[in-house]
């Protein structure tokens, strides 16, 4: 096994189509092995042989070198928070005989026992329907040759769960959606997007005074939810018509604001940027709104365009647990440490970008 590396949300600072929107595509296939019970049901001697089979089968496509592999009942408790920070692991995720391996400085990556037996997934920037899943069916493909997949000729792939059975395909979008919050239209699109089988759901949440969840930094989380049975160009096909309407929607919510209202945009949005190359301290909360900001900016050509991989990058990474990750902490760091380490690695990551230091 290599030596453990934690990589960075290189993913996120990708320029890709549509990337004003979205931050990432990410394309999943699930698979479960044959003759073995799907989770929960499985035994630990099962995981353990699910564990094996995979394994064997990388080995012998040559494939296993050019992964790292993690166990996760033996990441630190910091290393798991991580994960979980960059979507890559669920919450709460049982650990014992679970595996991740990641290559390509976390772009393509494989669960094992989390969730399904093997989940293939590939992150990248903007809106990569079609790359994204031509990369992880021919990782697939490889494996099926060594690996008896449980399939139904009337179902398609099984999996965990019903609404995932078929192809096994699935597609999750992070989106920065901040016309739609700042035009008040965001419940009534998700409500419209849940009729018509997809989710829209915050990337961060956080606790309002007055005990209502609100979400952080406009960024959300695009799921598709009724593809069962459907054929996987199918699946494509439909998920670029209903993303690209979506996209179109929110660009003419942005085009109206700034048309109503350009000049105190300009204001928040210079304003979070002096902050952000300037502040001692930052919490997570403030920090993501001003990020949002100046994405928008930047997008919106208020700011100059070579902000937006940055700003999407440093959004991951002024999560907790990379802030204690860059301190090389072990385990969860002081409140006031963290704001200053978030503050101190914003202030240099956008003066750099300026071609200097924060004095």
């Amino acid at each position: 096994m290599k030596e453990l590396t934690f990589p960075l949300p290189h993913w996120l600072k990708e320029e890709g189509p549509e990337s004003d929107i979205v931050l990432a595509t990410r394309s999943t296939l699930i698979r479960n092995v044959s003759s073995i019970p799907f989770i929960p049901s499985i035994s630990d001697e099962q995981l353990t042989e699910v564990a094996t089979k995979i394994e064997e089968a990388l080995e012998a496509l040559d494939l296993l070198d050019l992964f790292v592999k993690y166990e996760i009942e033996k990441l630190p408790e910091l290393g798991l928070r991580y994960f979980e920070e960059e979507g890559t692991i669920p919450e709460d995720v049982p650990r014992e005989q679970r595996y991740l391996y990641i290559q390509e400085e976390g772009r393509l990556f494989m669960t094992v026992n989390v969730g399904d037996h093997l989940r293939i997934e590939r992150r990248r920037g903007g809106l990569r329907i079609e790359e994204g899943f031509q990369k992880i069916k021919s990782i697939d493909l490889q494996l099926e040759t060594q690996l008896d997949y449980a399939f139904s000729l009337e179902w398609g792939y099984l999996t965990t769960r019903l609404e995932d059975s078929g192809s096994g395909l699935s597609f999750t979008f992070v989106l920065h959606l901040p016309g739609l919050s700042m035009k008040n239209e965001l419940e009534s699109i998700q409500q419209m997007m849940r009729d018509e089988g997809y989710m829209i759901r915050p990337l961060f949440l956080s606790t309002s005074a007055d005990n209502e969840t609100v979400a952080l930094g406009e960024l959300f989380l695009l799921e598709s939810l009724r593809f069962t049975g459907k054929p996987e160009q199918e699946i494509c096909k439909r998920l670029e018509d209903k993303v690209g309407s979506l996209l179109h929607y929110e660009r003419e919510l942005r085009q109206q604001l700034l048309q109503e209202k350009r000049w105190a945009l300009e204001d928040r949005v210079f304003r979070a940027l002096g902050v952000l190359e300037r502040a001692r301290m930052l919490q997570l909360e403030e920090a993501l709104a001003m990020l949002s900001l100046v994405r928008f900016g930047a997008c919106s050509g208020i700011l100059p365009a070579s902000l937006r991989g940055i700003v999407a990058s440093l959004i991951i990474e002024s999560c907790p647990a990379h802030v204690a990750m860059r301190l090389e902490e072990a385990q969860k760091i002081d409140e006031e440490i963290e704001a200053l380490e978030r503050a101190r690695y914003i202030n240099r990551s956008l003066n750099s970008l300026k071609g200097r230091d924060r004095v």
